[in-house]
């Protein structure tokens, strides 16, 4: 299951060291994507695609290289196929136009004078033309569904700016999987009710024991720190057009009601800030009039891959000793063996549980509906302390009340660790008689 977004993301990682290399000089391309391919949120989000974010961060660099290949051979070609490739990752996934517009809205503000000699009548027609045929299947959905999903956003939970810049510093310093994947501590128990969600999930984040994260962040804002430096290298340009395309995207995520509140969303900036820090550090070495200018790129590199690393070994001895959240238990492999040769239909009453159920069953059980509640139905759902969906659950119930039914726990599954997490149950008769 993993390993095919695993293959992508060694794809987006040749493939961002290639275009830096193109862009600048062989030690940034490797400084950059060293940076990369350490990072802690690059590696989670990828391998544990959810999003998803492999493809969409593989596009975004596909777009970008087709885009400075047209920029330098006036291909009509490589223009047709980077809007293709734009509609495409649209139609995938819709929240590509954050990232997409970053990157346009960067093209013109660093390079204006010469955005301005491709724009032809031509050009634009073969763009909208493109991007149109990519995106045909979105804009096909939305007219059969009357515009679903930008109506989504009407029924999806709107979150605080505060709470964007939060998760946006956490996937800089690669921390933001802590607790919401890893548990933190062993007998950690996320609070997953009583209060706003952006409330709760500030909460979490108030304790850490990762120790300081990667210094990413750091060295980001040396970056911008030193800006003013660095406006007579040759990189300079190209590190604004990086810097234009973060802050645009996450000004985009900051007005939006939704994008922006996960780290499956705020990591598609990346590899913007990679590449920044290598190549601001590389400019910086450059003034430097001794021999050995390189020891300044070379320095930075080592100290932020080595903090990466570090996480990285802290996140692996935390799933070993403490487990996975809620959110990515492990508890559904144990629910699987237990369900697996069940004659009884299975129904499902929180969320997280019947994908990855199904998944190692091999999707040979039988799947209920909940409602209305009956006997002869296996019930599963999450224990008290990790209910996710609570009302869910507590509907159920008191519609088996209402039937003169109550239930009776079946099992009680735990995860790798003993943490009580599934629980599965039937429902049977108040009193003998009782239908």
């Amino acid at each position: 299951m993993r390993l095919p977004v695993c293959l992508v993301s060694v794809v987006t990682l040749l493939l961002f060291a290639w275009l830096v290399g193109r862009i600048a000089d062989s030690e940034v391309a490797i400084s950059a994507a060293l940076l990369l391919a350490a990072d802690a949120s690059f590696v989670f989000t990828n391998v544990f695609d959810w999003g998803p974010v492999a493809l969409l961060l593989v596009g975004a660099l596909g777009f970008l290289a087709l885009i400075i290949h047209f920029a330098r051979s006036k291909s009509k070609i490589a223009v047709a196929a980077a809007f293709f490739l734009a509609g495409l990752m649209l139609w995938y996934k819709a929240i590509f136009a954050y990232p997409l517009a970053g990157i346009l809205i960067a093209s013109i503000a660093v390079f204006l004078h010469h955005v301005r000699g491709l724009i032809t009548t031509r050009n634009i027609l073969v763009v909208a033309g493109s991007l149109l045929v990519g995106m045909s299947p979105l804009i096909a959905f939305n007219f059969r569904t009357s515009g679903a999903t930008l109506g989504a956003s009407s029924y999806l939970v709107r979150t605080s700016a505060g709470e964007k810049f939060m998760m946006m510093y956490l996937t800089l310093n690669g921390k933001a999987l802590e607790h919401y994947m890893v548990r933190s501590r062993l007998e950690e128990i996320l609070p997953l009710h009583g209060a706003p969600l952006g409330e709760l999930v500030e909460s979490w984040y108030r304790r850490s024991t990762l120790g300081p994260g990667s210094f990413l962040s750091v060295a980001l804002l040396v970056s911008a720190v030193a800006l003013p430096f660095i406006r007579s290298s040759s990189l300079f340009r190209a590190i604004a057009f990086a810097w234009v395309a973060v802050l645009s995207t996450f000004g985009l995520f900051l007005a939006s009601g939704t994008a922006g509140a996960g780290p499956h969303h705020t990591v598609l900036i990346y590899p913007a800030p990679q590449f920044i820090v290598a190549a601001t550090f590389a400019a910086l070495s450059e003034r430097m009039r001794t021999s050995h200018r390189r020891i300044l790129l070379f320095g930075v590199v080592t100290l932020v891959t080595a903090s990466n690393l570090f996480l990285l070994a802290k996140y692996h001895r935390a799933s070993l000793h403490n487990g996975f959240s809620v959110y990515w238990t492990d508890a559904t492999q144990q629910l699987a063996v237990a369900i697996r040769t069940e004659t009884r239909p299975v129904a499902f009453m929180d969320w997280g549980i019947e994908d990855p159920t199904r998944i190692q069953c091999g999707d040979v059980i039988q799947i209920a509906q909940p409602f209305p509640a009956r006997r002869g139905v296996l019930y599963v759902t999450h224990t008290d302390d990790y209910r996710i969906v609570e009302s869910e659950t507590r509907r159920v119930l008191e519609d088996a009340a209402s039937r003169g039914l109550a239930a009776s726990v079946v099992r009680i599954i735990p995860d790798a660790q003993g943490h009580e997490i599934l629980s599965l149950f039937s429902f049977r008769p108040l009193a003998t008689g009782t239908k």
